[in-house]
């Protein structure tokens, strides 16, 4: 009996003990495949954190390859703070640089690079394009025969119209004023001076309601003549001025059409017909600028039309020196009033040689002096100063990351090696284009202007 009863308390005891032993087994594993899987987990967290940070480091410092040839360096987008002197704009500037994530002690040439291209972005000059220096002188030696295009020919009567951008982002300040009213100073300093045999007229496009969708229809259908082709009238050229502010849209394609209406008492025949249109970005309304051109280049007004990029991004430069090509006219990029009047002025130069011409009209054939030498030295001297600036503002933005502790001085040495190849490219530019523009001064017009478009080709890609 007794042994019968130990004999059954053994086997219960052994029963539960092996029962909690496989429990304790059991949990034990457990424990261990969640140990595993939690370390897996934090693993491929640091992992996926890993590659956020490189992700994220990759995005902030993404920038086009920088110039590595004379071309390259004339076709890139000028940097945000391109034309500004470091020391004027230094807390601006500062803010942006401090925003680079600081490299890595290990981050070898490769990475540096990269900043470097950042960089670049950042402060790359606008560099003259040579393509407008023979414009230039097409309009410096205005009636001179050897020119070869009819536009450019001494006609009875001179007339310039203005196509003036009022779309809402006019309203931007420029030194205190906003582009508008610099804009509308120099309409009238340059009306002002025009010989008072000459014509001048004003349209407006974009002045109508708001930039809000509810009012694109109605900015989309406002290009208006607000002054029409007439001589100067200061009473009535200030009224017509006084009549808009920056305000809608953006109907570029629209106004070429409703401009080639303007001349239609004007045929390129007997007028001499010159059209600026100045905008500060690209068409905004569906229509097609670029054929609006072409069409207004091949009606009777047959027009010189000048296109402003006034303070316009790199888009918009793209679709305005597309306008301007379509039209076989010129193309400028300005980003102060100082460069917008100096534009303006060369039509008041041109007029001024055609009153000459107009008043000894028993001389039509006037001797023009030719000052290409001395322009070209002018364009040598502009390219100077541009790439002077811009190695001086990448100086003090390498110094400031290295005292900001955003590089280390390994880094801070391949960034200066990068800046002296940098000065040694702008340096050679400059010298080519020099040499080839003194090359071709004694050229005529079409050989000069076949010669820089197929080397230096300001493509709008």
């Amino acid at each position: 009996m007794h042994k019968r009863y130990y004999f059954f308390v053994f086997v219960i005891l052994t029963l539960l003990l092996g029962a909690c032993s496989a429990k304790d087994d059991s949990k034990a594993a457990k424990d261990k495949e969640n140990a595993i899987a939690k370390t897996e987990k934090v693993n491929q967290s640091n992992v996926n954190n890993k590659a956020e940070d490189e992700d994220d480091f990759e995005k902030t410092i993404e920038a086009p390859n920088p110039p590595e040839d004379t071309q390259s360096l004339l076709l890139y987008t000028p940097g945000k703070f391109a034309g500004t002197f470091y020391d004027d704009n230094k807390t601006a500037i500062e803010e942006e640089i401090a925003k680079l994530p600081p490299l890595k002690d290990n981050a070898g040439e490769e990475e540096v690079k990269k900043y470097w291209a950042k960089l670049i972005s950042l402060f790359a000059e606008h560099y003259p394009d040579p393509g407008t220096i023979v414009e230039k002188w097409k309009k410096d030696e205005f009636g001179n025969p050897d020119i070869g295009d009819p536009r450019y020919e001494f006609k009875e009567n001179y007339n310039v119209e203005i196509i003036l951008d009022a779309s809402g982002s006019m309203a931007e300040v420029i030194d205190g004023k906003s582009m508008m009213e610099w804009a509308k100073e120099s309409i009238r300093t340059f009306s002002s001076n025009l010989p008072k045999e000459a014509n001048v007229a004003l349209r407006v496009y974009g002045h109508k309601g708001t930039g809000s969708d509810s009012d694109k229809k109605l900015s989309c259908s406002s290009s208006e003549l607000l002054y029409e082709m007439q001589a100067f009238d200061e009473g009535k050229l200030n009224d017509a001025l006084n009549q808009f502010q920056p305000s809608g849209w953006t109907p570029i394609a629209d106004s070429l059409l409703q401009a080639k209406e303007d001349f239609a008492n004007f045929s390129g025949e007997k007028n001499t017909n010159i059209i600026y249109l100045v905008s500060d970005g690209v068409e905004t309304c569906g229509g097609d600028p670029v054929k609006s051109a072409q069409e207004l280049a091949e009606s009777s007004v047959t027009p010189i039309l000048n296109v402003i990029g006034f303070n316009v991004d790199s888009d918009g430069q793209n679709q305005l020196k597309k306008i301007a090509e379509a039209a076989d006219g010129t193309y400028s990029t300005v980003r102060n009033v100082e460069q917008l009047q100096a534009e303006l002025e060369r039509s008041q130069e041109m007029a001024s040689k055609w009153l000459e011409w107009k008043v000894n009209a028993e001389s039509q054939n006037i001797d023009t002096v030719l000052n290409r030498e001395g322009t070209i030295f002018d364009y040598k001297n502009e390219f100077a100063d541009k790439s002077s600036l811009e190695i001086r503002n990448l100086d003090k933005a390498i110094l400031f990351l290295y005292k900001n502790d955003q590089i280390s001085t390994e880094q801070r040495e391949i960034l200066k090696t990068l800046r002296h190849a940098r000065y040694d490219l702008t340096n050679k530019a400059e010298n080519e284009l020099y040499n080839d523009l003194l090359k071709l001064a004694h050229e005529s017009y079409k050989e000069i202007e076949k010669e820089i478009n197929e080397k230096y080709k300001q493509d709008s890609k």
